[in-house]
């Protein structure tokens, strides 16, 4: 029996919609190309959130164009590692120890959270101490010891202050950028020796939680104990005086009453 031309008509409809449907949904499930562009290290953490302190130093000291330079350039296979301060690690440190450091000093601080290559937590695991950083000191280049306790578990050292790294800001070749809760205060800088007093003897305030603080000198420690008993003993003169006091007045008016009665049986 031979189709008529309306059912044809009807299949070949048919037919052309399910084609349709097929590249349409085919078409849908095509991953859409990643975008391109430049490393930008100041957008990472400003998208972070917690980080302006430290974005603003990078941009304060133009060391975002350092390393934008080296993040997007083909021939640094080696890639670069940020070790970011928090907001809350930059409040721990002293009242002014930012203000007081010139552009130079706060350059050569933001440097030192710089690392000139890529790691990993894995690649932590296999490096040997010391580890450079971009920051260069009276001594030469600047370095930190890094230390692992299992997985995923790092810890950096300056010498004054040890933290632990936070989340991965991102991790990947060529840039990882880790959260820190403390400043990385260099040894040049924060150090016995240095030429500077940018606030050494409260630098441990910025070892955080998981800072190890560096202990205070002996000078500073012997100076609150020759302080503390003066105080002690005018407390004490002046708690005994007031207890005594009463004591003192009641004797006085014993005296008096005594010495009027005398007088009554005198004249008496």
């Amino acid at each position: 029996m031979a189709s008529s031309p309306s059912t044809v008509f009807l299949v070949l409809s048919l037919t052309l919609a399910t084609v349709s449907v097929v590249v349409v949904s085919g078409a849908g499930e095509a991953p859409s190309p990643a975008p391109t562009g430049p490393l930008n290290l100041t957008e990472i953490l400003t998208k972070a959130g917690h980080y302006n302190t430290f974005v603003r130093l990078l941009k304060d000291t133009e060391v975002t164009s350092q390393v934008s330079s080296l993040l997007n350039n083909d021939r640094n296979g080696d890639g670069l590692t940020v070790l970011a301060p928090t907001d809350a690690a930059f409040g721990r440190l002293r009242p002014g120890t930012l203000n007081r450091m010139d552009a130079q000093a706060q350059a050569e601080l933001v440097l030192y959270h710089v690392l000139p290559r890529y790691y990993g937590f894995v690649t932590f695991e296999t490096t040997t101490n010391p580890v450079r950083t971009q920051a260069s000191g009276q001594r030469g280049v600047c370095t930190v010891n890094v230390t692992t306790a299992g997985e995923d578990r790092v810890r950096v050292s300056s010498g004054v202050v040890e933290a632990e790294l936070g989340r991965p800001l991102r991790d990947g070749h060529p840039l990882a950028v880790y959260s820190l809760d403390a400043v990385l205060l260099p040894p040049d800088m924060f150090g016995p020796g240095a030429k500077k007093d940018y606030g050494a003897a409260d630098a441990p305030a910025a070892a955080g939680k998981h800072g190890k603080p560096q202990t205070a000198p002996s000078s500073s420690v012997a100076a609150a104990p020759d302080e503390a008993p003066s105080k002690e003993v005018d407390a004490t003169a002046t708690a005994a005086a007031g207890r005594m006091a009463p004591a003192g007045w009641a004797a006085a008016f014993a005296g008096v009453v005594t010495a009027v009665a005398a007088v009554s049986l005198l004249s008496y």
